[in-house]
């Protein structure tokens, strides 16, 4: 049976609430959708984030649930739809066995690594995790916790907010990690889709030589070089020779052309290392992508928003919207064919009963042109598949921090 789920957009936090409270009842004599709902999920926007106790307040004593997760963002996802910067939450019903679930925080520990649930499952196999943006060592803190369940797979993002950002995990809360962990008896199928792509003429290179954030050398050569290169720039530098007889590269042809390039966005795809049963659950090619935010065309050094090691693999990429529509499209045909794969195998067809879609606050309109175009696609996709989700200020899949991404995580 289906998730229900419910969204609403007003000024007054208690209508919203009350809107979608009224929603979720319509869902309760309706044999298609679950019943006795057990673990919650609330989005809201920031506008609404001065109010959050009182909204996850309410919803536990309408709902009767007492766990819930979710985050705060300047938007947020529901099915076909999306609200950025207005006034706005979104909330889903899920019923899971006793004993598959454990909502986590600083506050509450998840089950230890190795723990089995009384039918014998990995208790602590998967999780949706919010993470608060001010958190310092942020890739650190989600290495540690994909270490900390048995496929080393998480799925979730930052919140944010232009006043403040805040998780939900039982309780309204910030700082560190949230979320909740889920046993191996749970199924569910997550993809990552890139909102980049690499540059037409761009091959994979291997990092020679690097210093912090600036790349130095690929595959031995300048790295600028390598860059003109795959961006299919073929002007090269004219010499001047001044009055005393000196000479100078003219970079002013080559530059133009690579501002023409940067209106689209310039960025790095970093091969990110891969952690127990990532493979599985993101079996294409992937990269973490980061900003390309400064060339030294006399030193031949492209400097990028993060550090880069020797020996990484990366890619120069761009983005638009075509390509970000192909990749999003993509991973809703891969879950769709993971969903009838298993049920050929267990001969029970499997429906798609929730999903979660975590956004970058970058896509969206921004992105696809219009609003509700992202959310729409997925729609069109997969079909009326309850879903709920934010935009977030970086998007977790695998043990990664990703940007310009949409993790979408399917429950069946």
């Amino acid at each position: 049976m289906r998730f229900r789920f419910a969204y609403a957009s007003h000024p007054d936090w208690s209508v919203a609430v009350e809107e979608c409270a009224l929603l979720l009842q319509r869902y309760a004599g309706d044999e298609r959708y679950v019943r006795n709902a057990n673990l919650g999920f609330l989005y809201l926007t920031d506008a609404l984030v001065d109010h959050a106790e009182q909204i996850l307040a309410t919803l536990k004593l309408r709902t009767g649930i007492p766990n819930w997760v979710g985050a705060s963002g300047v938007g947020i996802c529901a099915t076909g739809v999306e609200f950025y910067e207005e006034p706005a939450i979104a909330v889903m019903l899920a019923s899971f066995a006793p004993g598959t679930f454990n909502v986590f925080s600083g506050a509450q520990r998840p089950p230890t690594l190795g723990t089995r649930t009384d039918a014998g499952a990995d208790a602590a196999f998967t999780a949706l995790v919010h993470a608060d943006p001010h958190s310092p060592d942020l890739p650190e803190l989600l290495v540690d916790m994909g270490n900390k369940v048995a496929s080393g797979y998480l799925f979730g993002g930052i919140s944010n907010g232009r006043s403040k950002a805040v998780q939900i995990a039982d309780r309204v809360l910030s700082g560190g990690l949230s979320g909740v962990v889920f046993s191996s008896d749970v199924r569910l199928v997550s993809r990552v889709s890139q909102g980049v792509h690499r540059l037409p003429g761009a091959t994979r290179h291997k990092v020679t030589r690097a210093t912090n954030n600036l790349i130095v050398e690929l595959d031995g050569r300048r790295a600028f070089d390598v860059l003109l290169e795959d961006a299919g720039i073929r002007e090269r530098p004219a010499l001047q020779v001044s009055a005393n007889g000196g000479a100078r590269e003219d970079f002013t042809k080559v530059r133009q052309q690579l501002q023409s390039l940067g209106r689209q966005g310039l960025f790095v795809g970093i091969e990110p290392v891969a952690g127990p049963g990532y493979r599985e659950r993101t079996p294409r090619e992937d990269y973490v992508v980061r900003h390309v935010v400064a060339l030294d065309p006399a030193k031949g050094v492209v400097a990028i928003a993060a550090q880069v090691d020797e020996e990484q693999t990366v890619s120069f990429c761009t983005r638009d919207e075509a390509a970000a529509r192909k990749d999003l499209i993509r991973i809703c045909a891969e879950i769709r064919d993971h969903l009838h794969e298993h049920g050929e195998k267990s001969g029970v067809p499997a429906e798609a009963k929730g999903a979660v879609y975590v956004t970058c606050l970058a896509r969206g309109s921004h992105m696809f042109g219009e609003a509700n175009e992202e959310l729409g696609l997925i729609q069109r996709q997969l079909g009326n598949v309850p879903l709920v989700g934010f935009y977030a200020n970086g998007e977790i899949g695998g043990q990664n921090l990703y940007g310009f991404t949409g993790v979408l995580t399917v429950f069946y």
